[in-house]
Order: C-alpha cells, then structure tokens, then sequence
C-alpha cells in the first residue's frame, strides 16, 4: 500500500484490489468476415469467455451479470452495463442481475443483453445478422425447452448460420484428454452455482448416472464473506466480496482429513505459523494525515461543537422525559385525598410501583434530577426554586382523633402521608441544591487552575475521570467474583449468611416487619450496588468533554481503545485468517455446514459410482477428471484423491488428473472443437432449427445427450 511502511511481522498480506478495466472495442478485420471464422462463447455462471476461433486466448472475459441503475436515469447514465462495464459492483445504487438460475438460464432478456454486449465488442457490424458460427456451452442436462429458447433468440434475433452446443466440462476434457472420442472418464465439474458429477463412457455422457449438487464455488465465498463479517463487524463494509474471492483464490485450501486439520488449529504454535493476516487499506487515515495543522484545528472545533450540541440535545430530551414521568407520579400521589383505596393501588400499579415509600422515592429522585437539569441547562446557579403550583391543605392534622368520624380518620392518615411526602421531597431538593452549589463552587476553582496552571488543572480532570474509572471497574470486578464460588468476596457474602442463619430464630417468621431487619442486605452487601448511577454517568460525561476539548492527546487514547499505542493502527485494521482458511472451502463436501439437507460432493460421488456395475465403476474411475473454477483450490486434487481411497475396494486402482487451466479449458476445448471437422456435423443449422421442431440437438463427443420433446396424443395418431 502506498504511503504505509511494510510491517515486519510474518504471513502478513495486502489486498490487490484489482481495478476493473471495461472492455474494450475490438476491430473487424475483413478476413473474419470472408472467412465466417466461428465465435466461441463460453456462458458460464461466473465469468462469460468469448473469443474468435482462430485466437488462442478469448478476447472478453467478464463477469456474468448486468447492472441496471436504480431511479430516475439522466441524459449521461447509461441505463444497463454488463460485465466489466460494471466498475464497482459493490455500489448500492446498481441492482445486480444475472440470467442463470443456479446454471441454467432462464431470463433471455439478460442473455439478450449478454450477447449484444459480446458482438458490438467483437466489432460486428454486419446488418441484421451475425454471420459466424457460434459455439456455445451449455449446462450439464440442460433442459430441451431451454435450448430451444436459446435456439430462438440466436435464429431470430440475430440470424446466425449455425450454433453447436456443448457442455463446458465435456469441452474441457476434450481439450485435455488426447482420445476424447473414446474416452471413459468421471468429471467433476465445479461451477459458481452448483457442482456436476458427469459419467462419461466411450466418449458419450451417460445423463442416467449423471448427478447435480446445489452447492459451487459462490457458496464458499459468500460463507468465507459472512464468518468475517460476523468476527469482525467494525469492518462490514471493507470486507467486499471481490476481497473475499481474492481470499478464497490465493489462501484458501482443502483439508485432507478435516477432523484433524481441524484439530490441528488448536495449537498456537500451529495457528501463528499458517495464519493468514490481510491487512484492509488504511488511505482514509493517511488522508487524515495529509491536512495542514490550520484544517486539523477546524476540524477538531467542529468535533466538538457538534459532540456539544449532542449533549446539550440529549440533556434536553431527558428532561423533558423526567418531568414527564415526574407529573405523572405527583398524578397518583394527589390520589391519596381524592381516591379511595382501590383505585390509588391500581394507580400505584400502573407506574410499576407496590407501595407509598416506593412513590415517595421515586418522586424525591425525579425531582432531584429536574432541578439538576435546569440549572445546568439555564446556567444557573444555584439551582432555582421551584414554585408550589398549588398550596396543598392538610386541616385534619390539627384535629384530634377523637373528634373526627371514620371516613375522616382515613383522609387525616392519607393527609399524613401526603405531609410527609411533600417534607421529604423538600429535604431532597434542598439536599440536592447544596450538593449543586459545592459542586458549582469546585467547578470555578478548577476553572480558575485552568487559567493559572493548565497542566495541573488537565492532570487533576484526568484523575478525577480515572478515580470513577476504578470505582466502575472494581464494583463489576466484584459482581463477577460474587458469581463465581472460590472467589473471596463470594466466601465472606456465604460466612455472613451463615452467621444469621446461625441465630436462634425468633417464634414464627416475621421478617421484614422491622425497618432493622432490612439492615441484613446491607451487611451482606457492604458495597452497595453494582450497577453504574446517572449521577456517575453524567459526571464522566463531563469529564471527558472537558478533555476532548482542552486536551488533544485524549481523543487519540479513545480512537485506539485507551491502549496509549499498545496497539498499532495497522493491526487494529487486520482480517485474520485461520480457521476459516478450510471452513470455507469444506462446504463444498458438508453442505449440512449451512443447513443445507443434501448430500455433499464425496457422498454424491459414492452414491454415483454404486449405482453402476462394477466393471464401468473400474473404467471410469481410471479417469477421475477435475475442472470448474473451484477446482483452481489448493489441495483439490489431494482431497478427491484421500476420498476415493476411502470408497474405492481395496488395492484398486483409480486416477485423478486435473485441468491444465480448469477455468480456461472449457474455452480452449469449444475453440478445439470450432477448428476440428466435427463442427459441421455437430452443429443445428437454420433449417435444422426449422424442421427437426423445438430444442432440437445434434449430439457429438462434447454434447448433451439429446431427448426429444413427446408428441402430443393428436399428432401420435
């Protein structure tokens, strides 16, 4: 990567981050033209090949896809793009589309799109029609109404003379295998959407014994995608799936025995040498490296003008919620005069509250809290005093008891109540206002050391942060320990217990009854609660904002989790490779992986080769063929191997040899086959496609086995 030093570390690897170049135009020259020169096109699920026969290497090479732009289309946007057209397909404003459904297609408009894009970049330009012989592949089995509708759009919309259809695996053993016409072969063909298992005896496919697994190479790589989007999700977005092929392409590879590779993950030894760190780009942060001291300064107030205007809005809202609540506290406590018993508990309900003293708390709290909010929201100090709303009357306590009737009695003991609330609430606002103003007064100290002795000042804010830091810290240090059995808070807690347990109990259990009973709890729990107060939060708060402001060393501690440099900014954007180096690519062989209920591919290959007679099971087994862009995975071929040693009889023989080039090599044997003879007879010409009736193909030793459509029961007689 530009502009970052190399780290010294082993295993560690950038991403190449390939630019996508569109394609380009080529030129006609006459001599294709008068030569009728056949086009070889290989339509696979992945990348689409295209080339002239006479080449030796296709001229595109794209992805299989097309973009069609969302919303309103101006007069410089194009509406569609396909291929390598498409730049960035990670774009969120392009709708990705593509005409295979698993590997056989099925939206003709997209391939229609398809196949303009391929002529007008060969440079055709004849008028109506595309006259060359096509060769084109096909999926294994393909279904004959299929090729028809492929047959129809190449005849009738662009007039070819001719088209021969061949499977791409079978062309890829053509070109590999020196006597393809003869041949006895399995083939494993791994696509992008699914992985073909194809019998091959004397040259021809035998499609009984031919069996399909809904599971390719896509499937790996968008597993590889989501287990590294889930163990690191700070970097969602950075993990795009052309990284992810990059990674599954160069790092990725098949255990032999994936229990004990597995296994062999375990040990750190094991893990530090074979893992493999790939390091995301860093160029935001080097841009922010780039800005003149003046722009960073800009920025900084900008920061934080923005993070106080948060505050100041969170504050707000919190105090328009508090003297929400607040309201509808004091609601149900005027209740006590007005209502009767019933209704006051069902009032007391409603708030999630059981008793007066729980009313009367949570009233006290609230009140507290406004009082705080508005001071510091007005910037006034001390806080202001609240004015009674209402006067309230309490006449019946200064009657005696003996003078006043029963249904007064219950409203003088509710009076009672509502005296001694509203004396508590003031004790607390008036608890509260002082706790304010030595606040408010330590607060102008400190401002004033900021101004004499700045460096004081900031040490003195840091500790007072760090001090509630530690008291955070150690109360959760001791709710762990109190889970846990051996731990010396959690034996002191069981002494106590079993101290009180110990007393001699008193007749009948009447716990609770007595205000000195609950000073239990307190005993056992000396530290009080475990859980972080508001007051606690909203002083951090401020704290912290403080420094943000006046001290630009604290930001930096909080962007790399308060490690003071522990940690370098390079590792913290990092992928590590382990595990998942064989997770992925062993999805090919355990679908049950994802929670898919099919067979994986060395089940299907058993499955396969049971099913035919034992002296076709030796012939064809002589011959195990690997091709399909997931065969370009390491140790492929080794696994194929160790698990046909598993399923083949003892002491037989069996071979497996891979594709020179498994991804190229379905184009390289469609371009063999355009040069060999067999072309003519093994292509549909238009009067073929005219007379022999819908989906008609002329078999040969890269084709589909052909099964016309059955005739309706009208034309039968």
């Amino acid at each position: 990567m530009a502009g970052v030093e190399e780290s010294d570390e082993t295993n560690v690897f950038s991403f190449k981050d390939e630019k996508i170049v569109p394609d380009p135009f080529f030129d006609y020259p006459q001599n294709l033209r008068e030569e009728r020169v056949p086009l070889v096109i290989d339509n696979g699920t992945y990348q689409c090949r295209a080339g002239w026969a006479t080449q030796e290497s296709p001229s595109l090479v794209f992805k299989n896809i097309m973009a069609k732009q969302k919303g309103k289309k101006t007069q410089n946007e194009i509406e569609t793009q396909i291929g390598n057209d498409i730049t960035n397909v990670e774009v969120v404003k392009w709708i990705l589309r593509s005409q295979f459904d698993r590997n056989i297609v099925t939206l003709f408009d997209i391939q229609e799109q398809v196949f303009d894009h391929i002529f007008s970049h060969m440079g055709i330009n004849t008028e109506g029609c595309v006259d060359h012989p096509v060769v084109l592949t096909e999926a294994a089995c393909n279904p004959t109404y299929t090729r028809q509708l492929m047959s129809e759009l190449l005849f009738e919309c662009y007039h070819i003379p001719q088209v021969a259809y061949g499977v791409d695996s079978l062309f890829s053993l053509y070109y590999n295998y020196p006597n393809a016409e003869s041949a006895n072969a399995l083939v494993v063909d791994c696509g992008y959407q699914a992985t073909h298992l194809l019998s091959v005896l004397d040259g021809r496919i035998q499609p009984e014994h031919c069996r399909r697994v809904n599971i390719g190479g896509g499937y790996v790589d968008w597993y590889l995608q989501r287990m590294l989007q889930l163990k690191y999700p700070c970097h969602v977005a950075a993990i795009t799936m052309s990284r992810v092929e990059e990674m599954v392409r160069e790092h990725c590879y098949f255990a032999k025995e994936f229990s004990s590779d597995l296994a062999a993950w375990e040990d750190y030894d094991f893990f530090e040498k074979n893992v493999r760190k790939m390091q995301l780009p860093l160029a935001q942060v080097l841009n922010k490296q780039l800005l003149s001291s003046e722009q960073q300064k800009e920025r900084r107030r900008q920061q934080i003008s923005r993070l106080q205007e948060v505050n100041a809005r969170r504050r707000l809202d919190k105090l328009q919620a508090d003297e929400a609540t607040l309201q509808k506290l004091l609601e149900v406590q005027d209740l006590i005069l007005t209502a009767d018993d019933d209704a006051f508990v069902t009032a007391l309900a409603e708030v999630g509250l059981r008793r007066v003293e729980d009313l009367q708390e949570h009233v006290d709290k609230l009140s507290a809290n406004i009082q705080r909010a508005k001071a510091k929201i007005l910037g006034q100090e001390p806080a202001p005093i609240e004015s009674e709303t209402k006067e309230p009357s309490f006449h019946l306590l200064d009657i005696p008891d003996e003078m006043v009737t029963p249904e007064q009695l219950a409203a003088k003991k509710r009076q009672r109540i509502l005296k001694s609330a509203r004396e508590g609430r003031q004790r607390a606002l008036a608890i509260q206002r002082e706790k304010r103003r030595l606040e408010w007064e330590e607060e102008k100290k400190l401002e004033e050391r900021r101004k004499i002795d700045f460096s004081g000042w900031l040490a003195e804010v840091r500790t007072k942060r760090q001090k509630i830091l530690d008291a955070r810290s150690a109360r959760r240090q001791r709710k762990s320990d109190m889970a846990k059995r051996r731990t010396f808070a959690s034996q002191q807690r069981m002494r106590i217990i079993s101290q009180l347990a110990a007393q001699p109990s008193k007749k009948g259990d009447n716990f609770g009854q007595n205000d000195a009973d609950w000073d239990v709890y307190k005993e056992i729990n000396k530290d009080g609660g475990t859980s972080d107060s508001e007051a606690e939060e909203e002083k951090l708060e401020e704290l912290e904002t403080l420094l943000k402001v006046h001290d630009p060393e604290f930001q930096k501690e909080m962007d790399v989790g308060g490690l003071s440099g522990e940690l370098s900014l390079a590792e913290s954007y990092r992928l590590q490779l382990g595990i998942e180096r064989i997770r992925a690519p062993e999805l090919l062989f355990q679908p049950s992986v994802l929670g898919l209920d099919q067979a994986g591919l060395a089940e299907t290959m058993e499955f396969m080769l049971n099913r035919l007679e034992a002296e076709k099971q030796d012939r064809i087994v002589q011959n195990v063929f690997l091709t399909g862009g997931s065969a370009n995975l390491k140790a492929f071929k080794d696994r194929i191997d160790w698990e046909l040693l598993q399923m083949r009889p003892f002491q037989s023989s069996y071979n497996v040899f891979c594709a020179a080039n498994p991804s190229l090599d379905a184009w390289n044997g469609a371009r063999k086959f355009a040069m060999s003879p067999l072309l003519t007879a093994g292509s549909i010409t238009r009067k073929d496609y005219e007379e022999m009736g819908e989906g008609y193909l002329r078999e040969h030793v890269a084709a589909n086995k052909y099964f016309p459509n059955p005739l309706p029961a009208a034309q039968k007689s």
